[in-house]
């Protein structure tokens, strides 16, 4: 019986643990980078991105078939063939003569080798481009998604510290109504600041309500992000104070160097490139070779080769000269150019945008960090003017209204420090992201 009690013990400790995660903001990345749909659905279209090549390379490869035949004639297919002439230059003689065997057996092999051929060139080097484009694509998505999952961190310890802060102003008001409740029993406080009281408590209660339902919406997109089942209780432990110096700005040219988005563009000028050369080429002729070998047997009876044996080998070269296609070829690379130049707008567009959101970023987090500075003294103040209304109402020397005020005040306070710093660490996240920074 005891041994029953102590497994029934283990068994819902283990449930419990199992069901309960503490993430630092490490660990938390981690699992995103594992579980997030996101990222898998991009390194599916990388693997895709691989096959492409690998079926443009194939052109440049020979194609060989093998093929083979056996052939059962039942019926003899008789053919009138001359066999003799009359003497002295007669009339010729005909005689019906079996042309078909009852056994026939083939066998075939070819071979094709593409020479020259612009297009396929072209395709192939569309494809390796193709393919370090959805490599750049890969990266920009694991960076934008740790960029979003880095700031749901920080966006989850916000709302979770409302919840605290309000659940704690909660806590000081009903402090406040049950003092002020004693003291109007005794007849030592008037009924308007029990009734004031009250009403301050009550509404403490439904703005902790909406905290906490915030916080659970929170979580919820917490867990989806990172693949986290929804039951599972989350423990976040990085340490919310653990701010980042504000960094240099970095040159232009070493943030184009490293940004997956704009190596995106870069690379698709190339392609615009390569479509140019694709729209040239098919003017060009192409160029293939061939060879096939044959043999074969034929026979009688019980007899599948022996009476009539084949071989034959042959070897083919074929060259196809394009002449006139209607003007297609020349309205290719027409477009093919107009697409040049759309790149190259939206690479000069793209590069003033990371200019300007460097600069802009920088400012930002500047004053975020100003901010921080600003409301933790605030929060200090507020939590000395607390106090201090406390004892002075302990005292009798200050009103409920005042002490309900400062711990309003209070709650306020603490609410735009941690606003503040969730704005600072917000701030870096995007600022990395835009830096490129981001692994």
């Amino acid at each position: 019986m005891k041994r029953n009690f102590v497994t029934v013990i283990l068994f819902f400790a283990v449930m419990f643990f199992a069901e309960a995660g503490e993430y630092d903001l490490a660990a938390y990345l981690a699992r995103v980078k594992q579980y997030n749909p996101d990222i898998a659905l991009a390194a599916k279209e990388l693997a895709l991105a691989k096959t492409s090549v690998a079926q443009a390379r194939a052109a440049f490869f020979p194609g060989i078939g093998i093929q083979g035949g056996y052939n059962r004639n039942f019926i003899d297919s008789m053919r009138s063939t001359p066999v003799a002439s009359l003497p002295g230059g007669g009339p010729l003689v005909y005689q019906d003569v079996d042309s078909n065997y009852d056994n026939e057996l083939t066998f075939g092999i070819g071979v094709t080798q593409t020479l020259f051929d612009a297009g396929a060139i072209a395709n192939y080097d569309k494809a390796r481009k193709g393919q370090a484009i959805r490599e750049a694509s890969s990266e920009a998505v694991k960076q934008n998604i740790q960029s979003a999952a880095k700031k749901l961190y920080a966006q989850t310890q916000l709302v979770l510290m409302v919840v605290e802060i309000m659940e704690a102003s909660e806590q000081l008001s009903r402090d406040i109504y049950e003092s002020t409740e004693r003291k109007y029993r005794a007849g030592a406080d008037t009924e308007l600041n029990l009734l004031m009281a009250e009403v301050d408590w009550k509404t403490k209660i439904t703005s902790t309500a909406e905290a906490q339902k915030n916080a659970e919406l929170a979580l919820i997109a917490f867990r989806n992000l990172a693949g986290i089942p929804l039951s599972e209780t989350i423990t976040l432990t990085e340490p919310e104070e653990d701010l980042s110096e504000i960094p240099d700005v970095p040159a232009l040219e070493t943030v184009l160097g490293i940004r997956h988005d704009y190596r995106i563009l870069s690379l698709s000028r190339e392609m615009a490139d390569i479509d140019r050369r694709a729209a040239i080429g098919a003017f060009l002729p192409t160029a293939s070779a061939s060879f096939s070998y044959a043999l074969g047997g034929m026979g009688n009876g019980s007899s599948l080769i022996g009476d009539y044996d084949f071989d034959s080998a042959q070897l083919g070269v074929k060259v196809s000269i394009p002449l006139f296609a209607g003007g297609y070829r020349l309205a290719k690379m027409k477009a093919a150019k107009l697409e040049q130049e759309k790149a190259d707008i939206a690479l000069l567009n793209k590069r003033d945008a990371i200019e300007s959101d460097l600069s802009k970023l920088s400012l930002r987090f500047k004053e975020a960090a100003q901010r921080v500075e600003s409301a933790r003294l605030i929060a200090a103040a507020a939590e000395r003017a607390v106090s201090l209304s406390q004892t002075a109402y302990a005292n009798g020397l200050a009103t409920q209204l005042t002490v309900a005020d400062a711990v309003n005040k209070l709650g306020t306070a603490r609410l735009g420090l941690h606003g503040a710093i969730y704005e600072y660490r917000a701030s870096y996240y995007d600022w990395e992201n835009t830096a490129g920074l981001i692994k």
